[in-house]
């Protein structure tokens, strides 16, 4: 995995996009000595949606910090939120959730 992260950085490694961004391509990673089956690394791999419906339960936590939390974590979970929200369900999130104190 360290192989494959200098090699991104260099912009060499072979990745695929997911919703939470690049993860190593099944032939990005040198895999040498090691007894993984093609299956095994295909779960390891995956992104599934189902996966990360916590996203959604957090807002929670977030708006026990009101104005204070800082506006790049509150972005950051708006983008995250909308990769994971269905093709023909995109909408505005509403960030008055956040500011609740």
């Amino acid at each position: 995995m360290l192989k494959w992260i200098l090699e991104r950085v260099e912009g060499r490694g072979a990745a695929q996009e997911t919703p939470i961004g690049h993860v190593p391509a099944k032939n990005g990673l040198t895999l040498d000595g090691l007894k993984v089956s093609d299956e095994a690394l295909t779960e390891l791999l995956r992104v599934s949606p189902e996966d990360w419906n916590w996203i959604w339960e957090i807002r929670t936590v977030f708006s026990k910090f009101g104005e204070r939390l800082p506006g790049e974590i509150r972005d950051e979970h708006e983008k995250l939120g909308a990769a994971f929200r269905p093709r023909g369900r995109r909408r505005a999130v509403n960030t008055s959730t956040f500011l609740l104190k």
